[in-house]
């Protein structure tokens, strides 16, 4: 079941946009379910509810509390990285805050039908790579945890410890066997990390820093590559947005 919630405080909205994604023909194969808020407060009651959204369609103009700072308690206060958050808005121009919250696009009113159903399609795509999972064993027992939760891994010596969302795990092993396993949304700004791209907040000429805010060394010799890898995912994700 892929979880979808729409929250604008103009009823109208909140319909045209529930109708376009349940009439689809390209997304009647999928099990969706959606939920309506009008206002950001009940949204996220909801959440802390711990009920989650695959997908969030989420108007920065709202009125006692705005998309940005629904998206900023989402992000920092109920510490949910893996929601998709596509802004809605009647303006042309986003706040620079916006980009702290990961948005996967924007769509601007009145609202294009094909851009909606491409939102969709392309959040159930990551979603649907998301959410396979990275098998390694530790104290005799086999673990699987969903690459969505996984921040990053670090290596010292011969451990190497899986930092995910809620927990951390450890288990014996070689980074490079690591990677081969990983998907290549999973970049190597070191020697001793593997970072999860998605849950990337901000890139920093000499570090990374994470959703929960831990810093990853980019080491010299790597800065370069690093670069160039962000550029192609920024660029890839723009083309399947299009597409």
């Amino acid at each position: 079941m892929f979880r979808i919630a729409i929250c604008d405080d103009v009823k109208a909205v909140c319909d045209d946009l529930k109708s376009v994604i349940l009439s689809s023909d390209k997304l009647k194969n999928g099990e969706l379910h959606i939920d309506v808020f009008n206002n950001g407060i009940a949204l996220i009651e909801e959440l802390k509810d711990n009920i989650r959204y695959d997908l969030i369609f989420l108007d920065i103009e709202l009125g006692e509390i705005n998309g940005v700072e629904v998206g900023h308690v989402i992000r920092d206060e109920i510490e949910d990285y893996n929601t998709k958050i596509v802004y809605i808005s009647g303006k042309n121009s986003y706040d620079r805050q916006l980009f702290d919250v990961q948005p996967l696009t924007f769509i601007s009113k009145p609202i294009e039908k094909e851009k909606v159903i491409k939102a969709v399609l392309l959040a159930l795509k990551i979603s649907n790579r998301e959410n396979k999972t990275f098998k390694f064993i530790s104290f005799k027992s086999t673990i699987k945890v969903p690459y969505s939760e996984i921040l990053y891994f670090e290596s010292y010596k011969r451990e190497i410890k899986i930092i995910c969302v809620k927990e951390t795990y450890r288990f014996y092993g070689k980074m490079e066997e690591v990677k081969k396993q990983l998907p290549d949304f999973f970049i190597q700004p070191h020697r001793s990390y593997i970072v999860n791209y998605e849950q990337i907040k901000q890139f920093k000429p000499d570090e990374i820093i994470t959703f929960n805010g831990d810093r990853i060394p980019i080491s010299q010799s790597r800065r370069r590559a690093i670069k160039e890898i962000q550029i192609r995912i920024e660029k890839k994700r723009m083309e399947d947005e299009l597409d």
